[in-house]
């Protein structure tokens, strides 16, 4: 492998010779393994499955003995010198993170160019590398043959991360953490916000609900903090940081308490002393995921150190941010957020994936990350939008004999939301007094939490070559009972329509059910008939609304009320439909329209 040649700054010198020193250095790979890692979609790598008590709440610390035990063989590299961590965020301070706008009157954001070079956040990265990369552990060697094998793999994760990056490079080092948990996103959700795992792990960072709520990450039916880029970054670098003081910052060890939690490797270590062996990382007796957890980040650091080594050309990144931060007074619809910036829907939601809805939180946060260069003309233009065009609402007179929970599920929101927008303390309603009904500007928001759940069962009746049933959850019913009835197994309902296994369902929650075929194996496999009609299928969920009726929706959309009966099962025997209802349709897209 031919040394890369060195191009010096001044202020990056120390980095480069690093750089340029480790990267000559060579080593041979063995044992090839790959980790498990797939595609949704050929678009979307899958979270790797996790317990659920990867992030549990970091206890009191114990005394712990850390003798650490020989390595197995000598070790054949000798990692290079890295830059103090001051001294690297001494070079990340010079370099502007997300630039903020007050969206004041006569203030403007600044779209004023920056000058960056494209390889220094790598620089800036490896220079803040402090973990051993352990090169003679054959675990280490496996991840990074399948690293090498797979080079597309890296680069399409770190183009999908790369407006994340400088961000997170800022905020890990600002932590005083070792900068090779700036790449633990890659292991941990591919830089996918939207990943969510079978154990309840949402966003960039993996988070469970209680550890999100540990470190303060709002969680509700407008907005998720986990998925937010600045949010969930700030509370995996304070949880990082705990897990370190009570692992006397042993940050393989700390990895490992990231992953499993921290009783689990404090039970392992426990374990090992009882029995007078080893307490470092490689000789506990750790999940099987936990065990290839950590060679897998320290793999990835290598191939990040040494790319020419490995044959792998890493993308170019800018660190200077090509995001601002626009603060808001107020809450507003992202299609029209989206209008002002002139930007793609899908561009205001991946650059704020921590909305679940069509709108922005009405408590906060009230901030838009926005590409940089439009970030100042939409400033313009929201300071120009009269504040009744930033959301649309409807005025609700309430009836006798309404509930709160009733009007709710008429208008599609849940009863917080709706206390949350009148200022509602409890469930008390007076007839004859108004309530403000937040409304969408449009009909479909393709990555909100509902657009989410149509595309997944479009894209599973797609890949199945058939349409899913809809069923309503009744009281008394689980997963494994609905799974029973159709047929079905546990883990495919609940892939099917975004669950975990043991997450709790709730009463008049739709479900996508696919039929099930007994195969020659007495494996029971899902069926389809693949026909060009069939491909023209697809299915979508219609909000019932004031004054519809089945013969007035059938019409619409050209077909019968039989089969919209049959499609949905729970109206069998219901004389009315209630405004709010949620049906399945399953249109030809040809005759629908």
């Amino acid at each position: 492998m031919r040394c890369p040649q060195v191009f010096f700054q001044p202020r990056l010198l120390i980095a480069l010779l690093v750089t340029s020193i480790s990267s000559c250095v060579s080593i041979q790979s063995t044992n090839v393994f790959q980790p498990e890692v797939t595609d949704v979609a050929g678009q979307q790598e899958a979270v790797v499955k996790r317990d659920a008590t990867k992030h549990e709440q970091v206890g009191n610390p114990t005394a712990v003995n850390r003798n650490q035990s020989e390595p197995d063989q000598p070790l054949s590299f000798a990692p290079a010198p890295t830059l103090s961590n001051a001294s690297v965020l001494a070079l990340v301070l010079e370099t502007p993170d997300l630039e903020h706008c007050d969206n004041k009157p006569n203030t403007a954001c600044s779209n004023s160019p920056t000058a960056t070079n494209s390889s220094a956040l790598w620089t800036q990265v490896r220079a803040g590398f402090r973990l051993d990369p352990n090169l003679h552990r054959s675990e280490v060697q496996a991840q990074l043959a399948w690293f090498k094998r797979n080079p597309d793999y890296i680069d399409r994760v770190f183009k999908r991360g790369a407006p994340y990056l400088p961000h997170i490079l800022k905020t890990v080092s600002e932590a005083s953490l070792p900068l090779e948990f700036v790449l633990l996103p890659v292991i941990e959700s591919a830089f996918d916000p939207f990943a969510y795992s079978s154990g309840r792990a949402s966003g960039l960072w993996q988070f469970i609900p209680a550890t999100a709520r540990l470190y303060d990450l709002k969680i509700d039916w407008w907005y998720d903090g986990r998925r937010d880029l600045i949010d969930s970054t700030a509370a995996a670098t304070r949880f990082l940081n705990d897990l370190g003081k009570k692992l006397d910052q042993n940050w393989p060890l700390v990895l490992a308490g990231y992953n499993a939690g921290i009783g689990n490797v404090r039970k392992s270590i426990r374990k090992n002393e009882r029995l007078g062996i080893g307490t470092e990382f490689w000789a506990l007796p750790l999940p099987k995921e936990t065990r290839g957890y950590v060679p897998r980040l320290l793999a990835l650091a290598e191939i990040v150190r040494n790319p020419q080594r490995y044959d792998i050309t890493l993308p170019d990144i800018n660190i200077d941010s090509k995001l601002k931060v626009v603060d808001l007074p107020h809450q507003i619809d992202l299609a029209k957020a989206a209008d002002l910036a002139d930007e793609p829907l899908d561009t205001i939601y991946r650059l704020n994936p921590g909305f679940n809805q069509w709108a922005t939180h009405p408590e906060g946060p009230h901030r838009l990350i926005l590409p940089k260069a439009k970030a100042a003309s939409f400033q313009r233009a929201f300071s120009d939008l009269p504040p009744k065009e930033r959301l649309l609402w409807v005025r609700h007179r309430i009836k006798a004999g309404e509930t709160l929970g009733g009007i709710a599920k008429s208008y599609g929101l849940s009863v917080k939301a709706l206390q949350q927008v009148n200022g509602l303390k409890g469930a008390l309603i007076v007839a004859g007094k108004p309530l403000l009904i937040p409304q969408a500007a449009q009909a479909h928001y393709p990555l909100s939490i509902t657009g989410r759940e149509l595309g997944r069962v479009n894209r599973f009746e797609k890949s199945l070559d058939q349409t899913a049933e809809q069923y309503l959850v009744k009281p008394g019913d689980s997963l494994w009972l609905i799974a029973k009835k159709h047929g079905v197994s546990v883990s495919k309902l609940a892939r099917w329509n975004g669950l975990s296994p043991k997450k709790p369902l709730s009463i008049g929650q739709a479900l996508a059910i696919f039929r099930p075929e007994a195969s020659p194996s007495g494996i029971i496999e899902p069926r389809g008939v693949s026909t060009q009609h069939d491909k023209r299928i697809r299915s979508v969920t219609y909000r019932v609304r004031n004054g519809d009726s089945l013969s007035k929706i059938a019409a619409k959309f050209n077909t019968s009320i039989e089969q919209i009966t049959k499609w949905n099962t729970a109206l069998i025997g219901e004389k009315y439909l209630q405004p709010g209802d949620k049906l399945t349709l399953r249109l030809d897209v040809k005759k629908a329209l």
